[in-house]
């Protein structure tokens, strides 16, 4: 059985950005989560997405996923265009998914799990005005 589990805190501050691009990043790695996971086990395969907000006038926003795991060999070069861990994949969303971050002010990560999984973070800065 898959497992989607949600964890999104209420009444976080705004942040200033593009909201299509910003679901992009979004959809593209709950998307690539999905499809990391096809070789789990079905009782294994979870999905989690959560938010919250970091005293550091930051919100972060984490996918995380039971999927085997990034190659660490592979894991500090997953941003880059052109790099690859799927057999019929581009290169290209990870790479997208750091300028569009980058461009928003923020960052935008990505580390094993112990077990197995991986979990990508995405840290965008709160709009300025909204900090008090």
């Amino acid at each position: 059985m898959d497992t989607t589990r949600i964890g999104l805190t209420p009444e976080l501050p705004p942040i200033l950005g593009h909201r299509g691009q910003l679901q992009e990043v979004i959809i593209n790695l709950v998307h690539n989560a999905t499809e990391a996971m096809g070789s789990v086990n079905d009782d294994r395969r979870v999905l989690r997405v959560s938010t919250k907000y970091n005293g550091d006038n930051v919100i972060i926003i984490a996918v995380e996923d039971s999927e085997p795991g990034i190659d660490p060999r592979k894991l500090d070069n997953i941003f880059d265009a052109f790099v690859t861990t799927k057999p019929h994949g581009m290169g290209l969303g990870l790479a997208i998914c750091r300028m569009i971050v980058e461009r928003h002010e923020g960052q935008l990560s990505a580390s094993s799990i112990d077990p197995h999984g991986t979990v990508f973070r995405v840290v965008l800065p709160v709009r300025k005005q909204a900090v008090a």
